[in-house]
């Protein structure tokens, strides 16, 4: 018996499958179908013994129901049987504080929070169409990103809007909660003494974010109403002045399309560099404006570190995830010279290695690298479900 996790993004799915033994998961398999509109191809790894199987894909005018229907080929081929399903969802408002069993009525309410996240929530909600489409009998479950943080300080959640706005939605949610809370159920083994402090992780990747966390509960986080909030991403410019948006609506006439291409698709790491959109490139450029690009990208982090450190009251840790904060010392190191007035010093040696923990003796904050799985939390999640229902 096993459990698929689904991520359907807008040119890709993210799928793995974890074995099941009573309360016990295993990760078999973790696999990819990439460029859906293009030129599908199906990527699978085998998680224990690194096999790697490579699939061709058709072009079709169905191709995301395609792709996921090969998923389930694939799995029926392998003798894999599926006794449920879970799905990464985005945004779920502050309706759930936890994974749900999904019906129609459930995914009609989620469709209100496309306009919020252009980027996923349409698209987690047509894989869950599809799979439903596809195998209709299979039991499936959503687990949210915002969950994690319905914990927040409420005043950090609020913008400074007449109370008829804020009642009807508009505050700081928060984001890539499934993620922290991977990483918050390894505190124990990583963090040990720290690891009920004050804490702040370092979601860093094509989207980053930070989120504070107290006594291993979210606190405070940098995205907020919507995921273009916050640092500065690959494509995405993070905080910016309303002003801007005014003054592009007036002087270059821009529409509400216009605008969400340019802050969603064209700014960010992208549109500051004018190279690329990826860390990796950036760093290997010797452009005065990748290094702007870089630059801006290490001082917003640092930005947040000091408002974020300020609504804990204090610093235990820090703990860098995800693929620019997993793969790259020299971002690290960036960020933790220019903390190093909290008494973040960072061991360079550490920092280089493959080491979890990478803080110098001498530092009053621990400084950790932890790999996050938002795949097993999905399943973890998704197997609770199965087992109550």
């Amino acid at each position: 018996m096993a459990i698929l996790t689904l991520n359907v993004g807008s040119s890709s799915i993210k799928f793995a499958i974890f074995s099941v033994d009573g309360d016990a998961l295993t990760k078999k398999y973790v696999g990819l179908v990439d460029q859906v509109l293009k030129k599908p191809v199906m990527l699978i790894t085998n998680f224990i013994t690194k096999e790697k199987y490579n699939y061709q894909l058709e072009i079709t005018k169905e191709p995301y129901e395609y792709a996921i229907q090969a998923i389930l080929d694939w799995l029926k081929n392998q003798n894999i049987e599926l006794i449920a399903a879970g799905s990464r969802m985005i945004h779920c408002g502050t309706r759930f504080k936890g994974p749900v069993i999904i019906n129609n009525e459930i995914l009609d309410y989620l469709k209100n929070f496309n306009v919020l996240a252009p980027l996923h929530q349409p698209y987690n909600i047509m894989g869950c169409n599809i799979l439903h489409k596809v195998f209709p009998k299979l039991l499936q479950i959503v687990c949210f990103d915002t969950s994690f943080h319905t914990s927040c300080n409420k005043i950090t959640q609020l913008f400074a809007l007449p109370q008829k706005y804020t009642k009807e939605g508009i505050y700081r949610y928060g984001f890539h909660g499934l993620s922290y809370e991977y990483v918050v159920s390894q505190f124990d083994y990583h963090l040990k003494d720290r690891a009920d402090g004050k804490v702040i992780i370092m979601h860093l990747g094509g989207g980053s974010t930070m989120c504070a966390v107290d006594k291993k509960r979210s606190v405070a986080t940098s995205v907020g109403f919507s995921g273009v909030d916050g640092l500065v991403m690959g494509t995405r410019c993070g905080s910016i002045d309303a002003g801007v948006l005014l003054y592009l609506m007036e002087v270059h006439k821009m529409s509400y399309h216009d605008l969400t291409h340019l802050l969603y698709y064209e700014s960010g790491l992208l549109g500051v560099s004018g190279i690329s959109s990826d860390m990796r490139e950036l760093l290997a450029s010797n452009s005065a404006d990748a290094k702007l690009a870089i630059d801006l990208y290490v001082y917003r982090i640092v930005q947040w570190i000091g408002t974020l450190a300020m609504e804990l009251q204090g610093l235990d840790g820090i703990v860098f995830t995800a693929g620019i904060g997993e793969n790259s010392s020299y971002i690290r190191a960036k960020i933790c010279e220019r903390a190093s007035w909290l008494g973040v010093n960072i061991d360079h040696e550490k920092n280089n290695s493959k080491a979890i923990q990478i803080n110098t003796k001498e530092s009053k904050v621990g400084i950790y690298v932890i790999p996050t799985d938002e795949e097993a939390t999905i399943a973890r999640d998704t197997l609770k479900l199965v087992n109550i229902r």
